[in-house]
């Protein structure tokens, strides 16, 4: 493997390779590795991750790991995590080989509550607007392979609506003919809508044209939806139709008895919800140290102890003292909390912190807790794991956990962490130095 990455690197230079470039071919090699072990979906994220960072400067390497990206996600087992995997795998081939990357879209599947085509193809249009390249051709394309949610040709309809009338009325035809009149979804009428609200004024036969497809759509037994959305959804087209003409609006009631049944009809009153939001704590900023830390020590619930413990810690008026203790006594509360996302950021929230004052073994033992926890989370080996009711996005934690040990420049071993796909993700982040790259932007998780 190494002979191979060297050639590929080096060859065309026929030049003896530097201390660096030997790095580099080391550092991509053990990545390779690695994301051949770790479970299928990690392993198809490190490659999109190490291929991106190599893209500039050895477009080769990054493509070889792009085309075993591709050729792993045969192994993930959801279908929607394989599509959504692909929408990201043809983001990144775009800038190394763009027939190759619209080539990728052709192995993602139509339909669905997401539109993985449309979102593949916007992808496309978006590399093509930062190299001057040929959107509008890139936009149709998209909605003749059944990408029909297509964030471009929305932006591309609002933004001619008013300096090119013409071409907003052609953009609207092109997406009124992808709109897929067998079998659309709740979104797909939405997305029809809120398009045929911007043509109204431009083009009434279209727009009338549209609505007659939605109305059929809202109306038939095949639409699965709730019945207080459908009513919505018909009182959003009555409304549409009542603005082009209140005389036409009185025809369709009259033809329509689902339109006149709708705007007539008293939605049932909405039941509150059996769900606990964010904590919000009251304002405690005025009272004593002494007084507040009484006050958290007293609450039953474990995620509003632990918040209020960390608003305590945070102050700036106490002692360093008080600092940490309150900071050691925030991640005992954290620690019996359910297994939850808040769960999660209390833990990634205590440990940033501790790490920020300097507190190294404190914030490795943190660090060890949320990895434990992330673990007992995250056994599903899929990008989303569900744990009762709860939903993880395992990928992205794990991920955030990296960039927050990169921020501090902790070693994982240093916190006697042992986790594959982390110890793939640090030293993706070894990679950006030596290519003279930024690290990317990080820690949006736990502040």
């Amino acid at each position: 493997m190494v002979p191979y990455l060297l050639a590929a690197l080096f060859l065309a230079q026929q030049t003896e390779p530097t201390k660096v470039e030997k790095q580099i071919t080391a550092l991509v090699t053990q990545l390779r590795r690695l994301a051949a072990s770790e479970p299928v979906v990690y392993g198809v994220d490190t490659r999109l991750k190490a291929a991106e960072a190599l893209t500039g400067k050895y477009p080769k390497i990054a493509k070889d790991l792009l085309r075993d990206a591709q050729a792993a996600l045969s192994g993930v087992t959801v279908p929607a995590e394989q599509d959504s995997m692909r929408v990201k795998l043809v983001e990144r081939m775009a800038p190394l080989d763009l027939d190759e990357a619209e080539h990728v879209i052709a192995s993602i599947r139509r339909g669905g509550d997401e539109d993985y085509v449309a979102q593949a193809y916007d992808k496309l249009t978006e590399f093509l607007a930062r190299t001057h390249g040929n959107t509008r051709a890139m936009i149709s394309k998209g909605l003749e392979a059944g990408g029909f949610r297509s964030a471009s040709a929305a932006k591309k309809l609002e933004d001619s609506k008013t300096a090119n009338p013409p071409e907003a009325v052609a953009m609207f035809s092109e997406i009124l003919g992808a709109f897929p009149m067998e079998s659309p979804g709740e979104k797909d009428l939405n997305y029809l809508l809120a398009n045929t609200q911007q043509i109204v004024g431009l083009n009434r036969a279209l727009a009338l044209q549209a609505i007659d497809q939605a109305l059929s759509a809202a109306t038939s037994e095949k639409l699965r939806i709730k019945k207080a959305e459908r009513r919505k959804m018909l009182r959003e087209i009555a409304s549409m139709i009542g603005s082009i003409d209140p005389e036409l609006l009185e025809r369709y009631k009259s033809e329509r008895e689902e339109l006149t049944f709708a705007m007539t009809a008293e939605d049932a009153p909405k039941q509150e919800e059996a769900h606990k939001d964010d904590v919000t704590l009251p304002d405690l900023s005025g009272v004593s140290y002494s007084e507040v830390l009484s006050y958290a020590r007293k609450l039953q619930d474990p995620m509003e102890r632990t918040a209020a413990l960390i608003d305590i810690y945070r102050r700036e008026t106490i002692t360093e003292q008080q600092r940490a203790s309150v900071a050691s006594e925030a991640l005992t509360a954290a620690t019996t909390m359910p297994l939850t996302n808040d769960r999660l950021t209390a833990l990634a929230m205590i440990s940033r912190d501790f790490a920020r004052l300097n507190q190294p073994a404190n914030a490795a033992f943190a660090a060890q807790l949320l990895s434990e926890t992330f673990s007992k989370a995250c056994d599903c080996e899929h990008v989303t794991c569900d744990r009762s009711g709860e939903k993880f996005e395992c990928v992205d934690l794990l991920n955030l956990f990296a960039e927050y040990l990169e921020e501090f420049k902790i070693s994982a071993e240093a916190m006697s962490l042992n986790n594959i796909s982390l110890e793939a993700r640090m030293l993706i982040f070894k990679l950006y130095p030596l290519l003279g790259l930024k690290t990317p932007a990080i820690w949006s998780f736990g502040n």
